[in-house]
């Protein structure tokens, strides 16, 4: 088993850039929606936050109380965040690394196309812990000075000759640079002689970096660092404090990289050294370019120095501007789920005012005597301060009958759209104008939100669609909410159902399903979904006029089932049409009579609805008991509320399709034993119950045993051998 040695010493190994892996984050692998923004991570920096949640990561939402209380944050701060960001959700430093050896392998094939690739060496294998010896800025930094090498020596070409190949022994296996080849330096102007030498100086450092060669290292960064004309003498004294991380990494006690941490005398003495040598390299105002990248180096050293008094220092630290890339180690350091500031003495009152908003931004949704007080504490906060993100939390914590509330919603109607509150509280000004019965004012505060584009914000666009279906006042508005427009990758956008097809489902009758069907264009998947749900729920419910309606409009557009669609019409009585169709359905798979459950067929307009796929894929499940009904809509005419409650309340009988095909399939071959169809019908409900939502049900075990006990001859019987 790899260890989580892996990141710890990773992050010590190389100027952090462009990978900035957290240390107080947990493991992130399995990507939750609700605990990430609902932007991209580049607006979320940008100050554009979206919606903000309470189940937003610790790191979001001290981001947000940043962005919202004016702290400024400069465009290389966010580049850096948004790395630091993306990089805890994707882990695997290696596969970064990985890249960064790409450009420098393509970088160096196009500076000496002459020379054999040579071996790369950044992951080590050490006590069964994989540890990242080189990370991708490495590479990155190595192919940018390559072509700028290329360029200032295009007519002295050994000399970039002499530094590729001292370049890949940084690179490879541990080695020492190979002597200089002598006469090189004749002829050369000043200029270039000097940038030679402190090209080689600076490999000859990496080298020993690398090796793990800690004195050597230390004393060559120094020499850098003290050379006055040295292009690298800033990244040196950085480099000399990296130095002191990295051996106090590597030469800790083996269990002190393992998640207890147990610090050993030995230990805290090299972290406590390479404390003081961050601690220089950021007093000296001259060293400012690499500030940034050493407050990185010391959030991973204070961790281990003393987490708790780190945890405490960094509700601080997070709220300062001007802290470079240092942000997003500091913001990554964060827990991810809490911020306890109980066990901090005297916390400024900024970082315990961002600990209390905290605490109630992950109250929402709590209980009713947790959460009043809350929500009584936000209004007050926010009416004493009128610090934004109080208003965002009080509106959060909000009922229709909280006190305060018109206030609140006039406050936060005053808020732009634009800000970076603005999405939130327009959100939760809608929801709450709703609730409490300002119908008119909701609808007001609905259409001056832009819809998000396609694709785009799907959490907040979901919620605004489920306020639109609470807000409807015809159908037409009611079925606008219910499809929703996919962006692919390529290939035209695909428009689905929504989650407001769930809510839909009680209120729709196979008629009105078929009348929706009819306004989506003609020859869309989605069209010829609702058209084959109207037909299933039809057959369910056993509306006949609907059912022949439905099947001579789909006998136009489904060549393959023409000739039973028009048979089914064709059919001289009620009950043979129904049969038909009910025998048809059930060698449909990829039909269901739900609207909500079954396959998804809106990918493609012609999906083989005959495919018998994985098990619960196909037909449809049973309406759950506990599942609640959506009260009738206020513009439904009595005659559509009865026949919703009819249909609803037939379909919820029904049960499963695995329940329902094997009624259907026994009653009638009980009824008529002769009828060619009857065995084919056992047949099609046993297999039903293979890839069905439900197996091994009473009902499919009845028409199994009646099949093999009256058609048991028959290649039907042959080939259900057992019932699923």
């Amino acid at each position: 088993m790899k260890s989580a040695f892996v990141g710890l010493v990773g992050l010590a190994v190389l100027l952090p850039s462009a990978v900035a892996v957290a240390c107080g984050g947990g493991d992130e692998s399995s990507y939750d929606d609700t605990a990430h923004p609902d932007v991209s991570h580049e607006a979320f920096a940008a100050g554009r936050l979206g919606l903000l949640r309470g189940s937003l990561r610790t790191r979001y939402l001290v981001y947000s109380w940043r962005t919202m209380m004016g702290i400024p944050t400069t465009p290389d701060e966010q580049k850096h965040v948004v790395e630091g960001w993306r990089n805890v959700i994707q882990g695997a430093p290696h596969q970064v690394a990985e890249w960064g050896s790409q450009q420098w392998t393509a970088a160096r094939s196009e500076v000496v196309p002459q020379r054999e690739a040579a071996r790369l060496q950044f992951v080590l294998e050490n006590n069964y812990a994989e540890i990242s010896r080189i990370h991708a800025d490495a590479f990155v930094r190595a192919a940018s000075t390559a072509r700028v090498l290329a360029k200032e020596w295009k007519s002295r070409p050994a000399l970039l000759e002499e530094w590729v190949r001292n370049q890949d022994v940084v690179f490879g296996e541990c080695g020492s640079l190979m002597e200089s080849t002598p006469g090189i330096e004749m002829g050369l102007k000043p200029r270039e002689k000097k940038r030679r030498q402190s090209e080689r100086a600076y490999q000859e450092a990496a080298s020993l970096f690398y090796c793990n060669n800690f004195d050597a290292a230390a004393a060559a960064f120094q020499a850098i660092a003290d050379a006055s004309d040295s292009p690298y003498r800033a990244l040196g004294a950085y480099l000399v404090a990296r130095t002191a991380v990295r051996r106090a990494l590597f030469e800790q006690h083996p269990e002190s990289s393992s998640y207890e941490r147990k610090v050993t005398d030995a230990d805290r003495e090299r972290f406590a050294l390479a404390d003081q040598a961050i601690a220089k390299v950021l007093a000296d105002p001259k060293l400012r370019e690499v500030h940034g990248p050493a407050r990185r180096l010391q959030s991973l050293v204070r961790t281990r120095l003393d987490a708790q008094a780190w945890n405490c220092e960094l509700l601080t630290r997070v709220l300062e501007p001007g802290t470079g890339s240092g942000l997003s180690a500091q913001l990554g350091d964060l827990p991810n789920e809490s911020l306890d500031g109980s066990t901090c003495s005297a916390l400024p009152p900024p970082a315990a005012e961002l600990v209390e908003w905290f605490q109630s931004m992950k109250s929402f949704g709590t209980e009713e005597n947790t959460r009043a007080p809350l929500q009584a504490a936000a209004v007050a906060h926010w009416r004493k301060t009128a610090h934004l993100p109080w208003l965002v939390a009080a509106l959060m914590l909000s009922r229709a009958d909280s006190p305060g509330l018109p206030q609140l919603l006039a406050d936060a109607e005053k808020v732009p759209l634009a800000s970076s509150a603005g999405l939130t509280l327009a959100y939760h000004s809608v929801h709450l104008l709703r609730e409490r019965g300002d119908l008119p004012a909701a609808r007001a505060r609905l259409d001056a939100i832009p819809r998000p584009p396609a694709g785009e914000m799907p959490y907040l666009s979901a919620l605004l669609r489920m306020e639109r279906f609470d807000l409807a006042q015809n159908w037409e508005e009611v079925l606008q909410t219910t499809t929703v427009e996919y962006p692919q990758p390529t290939g035209p956008v695909i428009v689905g159902l929504s989650e407001n097809a769930w809510r839909l489902e009680s209120r729709l009758t196979a008629r009105k399903l078929k009348a929706w069907s009819e306004t989506v264009p003609q020859d869309s998947a989605l069209r010829r979904r609702l058209a084959w749900n109207a037909f299933g729920l039809a057959c369910v419910v056993g509306d006949d006029e609907t059912l022949q309606a439905v099947a001579t409009s789909l006998a136009g557009t489904e060549p393959l089932a023409r000739a039973e669609l028009l048979a089914i019409v064709g059919r001289p009585t009620p009950e043979e049409r129904l049969f038909d169709a009910r025998f048809l359905l059930m060698g449909l798979p990829a039909v269901s009579a739900r609207l909500t459950y079954g396959r998804d067929i809106t990918t493609s307009p012609t999906y083989d609805l005959t495919e018998d796929i994985r098990r619960g894929a196909n037909g449809w499940c049973a309406v759950q008991k506990e599942v609640p009904v959506t009260p009738p809509f206020s513009f439904e005419t009595p005659e559509e509320r009865a026949a919703a409650a009819a249909e609803w309340k037939a379909l919820t009988e029904a049960g499963g399709a695995v329940a329902f095909h094997s009624r259907v399939a026994l009653a009638w071959a009980q009824a008529h034993p002769k009828d060619p169809r009857s065995p084919i019908a056992l047949f099609r409900a046993v297999r039903a119950s293979k890839n069905g939502c439900g197996q091994n049900t009473p009902e499919a075990r009845k028409a199994f045993s009646y099949l093999h006990k009256h058609y048991g001859k028959t290649e039907w019987a042959k080939k259900v051998r057992y019932v699923y």
